[in-house]
This record gives C-alpha cells, sequence and structure tokens, in this order.
C-alpha cells in the first residue's frame, strides 16, 4: 500500500473530490481526518472511509475560522499523532458575474474559503510536520486560476492566488522535508460544476502519487490529474 503507516488530513471531505480522494487513500493504507461544514454529509464520509477498513476521524469545522482549524488540527494529531499529508480542498464558486456587478460580501466570502482556508491550515498543521521530519501539502487548484476567464473574478482570483501560495510556501518550507504542490483537476462533476464532468474517482492517482513517497522529489509544481505524468518529465 502506496500510503500505509501515513496519515492525511482532506478538508472539503464530505463529498465530490475529496470525498474520493479521502477513499482513494484509505484503499491504500493511510489514516484519514476529513471535514466539512455539513455535520451529516461529513458523518457519511467517515462512515464509507471506516468501511473499507481505515481509520478516520470526520468532523466539521469552517476552514475560514482560524479557532474552529486549530481545534480541528489538535484533535487529529491527538488521535494518530502525525499528520503527513494535507489536501486543502475545501472551495467555493459563486455565479459568473461582472466585475462591475459582483457583491463585495460574495468577493470576500469566496477569498476566505479558497485562499484564507489553505493559508490557515498550512499554518496550523506545517508545525506538526517539522516535528515528525516532514510531510506533503496539496493545494486544489482550478484551470481558473492559470487562465483568464470573464466572469469569473472572485474565484479565477482565488485560485491565482493559490497558485501562488503553493509556489511561495515551496520554497520556504522545502528546506524542511515538506512539499508542497497544486493540482489542476479538470472539470470534475460535483457541486461546484452542477454535477457535469468527469467522475471525481478519475482524478484521485496523482494525489496519491503526490502524498506516497513516490512523490518525494516533487514539490513546487502546478500539476494537471489528466497529464501529470508527462508534466512531471518536462
Amino acid at each position: 500500500m502506496k500510503l500505509d503507516g501515513k496519515s492525511a488530513l482532506i478538508t472539503g471531505g464530505g463529498r465530490g473530490i475529496g470525498k474520493a480522494v479521502a477513499l482513494a487513500y484509505a484503499r491504500e493504507g493511510a489514516k484519514l481526518a476529513v471535514c466539512a461544514r455539513t455535520a451529516g454529509e461529513i458523518d457519511a464520509a467517515a462512515k464509507e472511509i471506516r468501511a473499507l477498513g481505515a481509520e478516520c476521524v470526520g468532523l466539521p469545522c469552517d476552514v475560514t475560522q482560524e479557532e474552529e482549524v486549530k481545534k480541528f488540527v489538535a484533535e487529529v494529531a491527538s488521535k494518530f499523532g502525525r499528520i503527513d499529508v494535507l489536501i486543502n480542498n475545501a472551495g467555493v464558486m459563486t455565479r459568473p458575474t461582472p466585475v462591475t456587478e459582483y457583491d463585495a460580501g460574495k468577493w470576500d466570502y469566496t477569498m476566505a474559503v479558497n485562499l484564507r482556508g489553505p493559508f490557515l491550515m498550512a499554518k496550523t498543521v506545517l508545525p506538526i510536520m517539522f516535528r515528525n521530519g516532514g510531510g506533503s501539502i496539496i493545494n486544489v487548484s482550478s484551470s481558473i486560476g492559470r487562465s483568464a476567464y470573464a466572469n469569473f473574478a472572485a474565484y479565477g482570483a482565488s485560485k491565482w492566488g493559490l497558485e501562488g501560495f503553493t509556489q511561495i510556501l515551496a520554497a520556504e518550507v522545502g528546506s524542511r522535508k515538506v512539499r508542497v504542490n497544486s493540482v489542476e483537476p479538470g472539470y470534475v462533476a460535483t457541486k461546484l460544476t452542477g454535477f457535469h464532468g468527469s467522475e471525481p474517482e478519475s482524478v484521485t492517482e496523482v494525489f496519491v502519487f503526490l502524498g506516497s513517497d513516490e512523490g518525494r522529489h516533487v514539490s513546487g509544481r502546478m500539476l494537471s490529474s489528466s497529464s501529470w505524468r508527462s508534466e512531471l518529465k518536462k
């Protein structure tokens, strides 16, 4: 098993990509900690993960709230003794809207979930990774964070920001044996896309690679789930 003995924390783990990656990690032997804002969703996801024989901590957590993040991470560290992989998957996207018509409150909320959340999680988890000799942080990005799409200003800016944060963090913590990468999963059938696109299970392979020892030499990369193997050869 590629992740045997490792523990992973996944935000937005109640459905979609987060849940699919959690189940893939469970099949590879990892211990899982999953969180989402909706208690019912996270309880159901945790039940599925445990059904595969994996240990799992599933709790509601709003990643925009620092105290909730600290409490959740402390619970995970207490349960597993370590956190080897952090996957910042939680994200939101509002309806396409021109900048001149965009609501400032929705802008702030999008930035809070998509950019503040990964910052708070990384800030809180990194000391644990440092104590345990390293780890892997994987930020879930988007093609909208790599190209210009009209009417997606808030979501696009948050994901462009996440790509920048990924690069800066990789440079900052590489000497502490923590690798940081981003994944662009493509058009996946989740709530954000109105459940159109490929199945979430189809994009999990790159996440397993980056979380496992196979990916130990990869950091500061922006990978796409559909072409990551060829991208790594460049």
